[in-house]
C-alpha cells in the first residue's frame, strides 16, 4: 500500500464530486512532470489525502488503476492551458468534518515530507504549486492518521474498510487467475473470502456458538475469518481453525480490531469506545474469559493481536502488503 498526496487547486471541487484525481500526461510545454507520472504508479488501495485551500479535506481510497481519460468536461475553463490528454484514477472519497490545516502541525509533519517534489514547503506550510500528486512516505501517512483520528476517527474508520476492501478485491483477481486450481477449488476460495462454503462448514466443526453472546443458532452467526482472507494462503483461507462463529456485531468488532482474544482466552477491548458499544449491547467486558482455544487456533489469533487488534484507525499495512 502506498500513501500518496494531491493538491487539487482549482480542480478540487470536480474531483471530489466526481471521484476521482485527473492530470494532464505533459507540462502545457510537453515537458515531463514528475507529479504527473505518479498517477499510473497509484494501484488499488492505496491512500490518498486531499489539499485544497491550505487543508487537507478528505481522504481517498484509489479503487482502480489510471486510465487513459481526456480532460473532464466539468473542469470548465480550469488548466486552460493543459493538453487533453491524461490520466484518471477513480477515488473513494471521505471527507473530513474538521480539515487538517498542515501548518498547524508544521513541526510533526514538516520532518516527515520527501525531499524532492514536496506537496507543501517545509519551512513555510503553503503548498507547492508545482506539484500536483506527491508520494509521500509511511511514516508521514501514519502521522497523517493521528492527526485526524484525534478530531475525525470516523472518516478513517470508513476510509480504512474501503482499503481493506480493494486489498480483498485484488486478492480475489490473483485467486481467480491461479491456473493451477480447479474452478470448484476457485469457487470455495472467494467464498470463503463472504464467510461461505466449505469454510463456514470447517469452522462449524471447531466452533458451535458465538464466543461472546453464547447465540448458538447457525443461522444467526457469521463465520469470520481470524487472519484476514487478503492475508491468507490457500490453506488458510479454508482452515476452519482460522475462524470463529459470531453474532454479526460481534464480527464487526473483531474484524476491525475493535476486540481480540489473549492466549488464555480473556477478552481484550482496543479503546473507550469499543468499551461503550460493549456496554451498549450488553456483551462482556475486557477481561472475560470465553474460553480455550485449539493451538492453531492460537497460532491466527497471535497474529490477529499483532496485526489486526488496536488498529482500527489504521490501514493495514500487513493485509496489504500480503494481497
Amino acid at each position: 500500500m502506498n500513501y500518496w498526496w494531491v493538491n487539487h487547486k482549482q480542480t478540487h471541487r470536480a474531483e471530489i464530486d466526481g471521484g476521482y484525481i485527473w492530470s494532464p500526461k505533459t507540462k502545457a510545454n510537453g515537458g515531463a512532470n514528475e507529479t504527473y507520472l505518479n498517477l499510473p504508479r497509484v494501484v488499488p488501495g492505496d491512500v490518498v489525502f486531499s489539499y485544497a485551500n491550505t487543508a487537507i479535506r478528505a481522504v481517498g481510497i484509489a479503487t482502480a488503476v489510471a486510465q487513459d481519460v481526456n480532460k473532464p468536461a466539468e473542469f470548465g475553463s480550469a488548466g486552460a492551458t493543459w493538453g487533453a490528454a491524461g490520466w484518471l484514477v477513480p477515488i473513494e472519497w471521505q471527507l473530513l468534518r474538521a480539515p487538517v490545516s498542515p501548518k498547524q502541525h508544521l513541526t510533526t509533519i514538516a520532518p516527515l515530507l520527501p525531499l524532492r517534489h514536496s506537496p507543501i514547503r517545509a519551512e513555510t506550510g503553503d503548498g507547492n504549486q508545482g506539484c500536483y500528486l506527491a508520494a509521500i512516505g509511511t511514516e508521514l501517512g501514519t502521522a497523517l492518521q493521528t492527526i485526524i483520528s484525534r478530531t475525525d476517527g470516523d472518516a478513517l474508520e470508513v476510509a480504512a474498510v474501503r482499503s481493506i476492501t480493494a486489498a480483498e478485491d485484488r486478492a480475489e483477481i490473483a485467486v481467480r487467475q491461479q491456473s493451477d486450481l480447479a474452478i470448484t477449488e476457485v469457487d470455495q476460495l472467494v467464498r470463503a473470502r463472504r464467510g461461505q462454503g466449505r469454510f463456514r462448514l470447517n469452522v462449524l466443526a471447531v466452533e458451535k456458538q458465538c464466543r461472546l453472546t453464547g447465540l448458538a443458532s447457525e443461522q444467526f452467526l457469521v463465520a469470520s475469518h481470524i487472519k484476514p482472507w487478503a492475508a491468507c494462503t490457500n490453506e488458510e483461507r479454508l482452515d476452519g481453525h482460522n475462524g470463529l462463529m459470531l453474532s454479526p456485531h460481534v464480527d464487526r468488532l473483531f474484524d476491525r480490531g475493535w476486540v481480540s482474544f489473549d492466549e488464555d482466552g480473556s477478552l481484550l477491548v482496543a479503546s473507550d469506545e469499543a468499551k461503550d458499544a460493549l456496554s451498549a449491547w450488553g456483551l462482556p467486558r475486557a477481561g472475560f474469559t470465553v474460553g480455550r482455544f485449539t493451538p492453531r487456533q492460537g497460532a491466527f489469533l497471535a497474529y490477529h493481536r499483532e496485526h489486526v487488534f488496536g488498529r482500527a484507525y489504521r490501514f493495514h499495512q500487513s493485509i496489504e502488503a500480503s494481497a
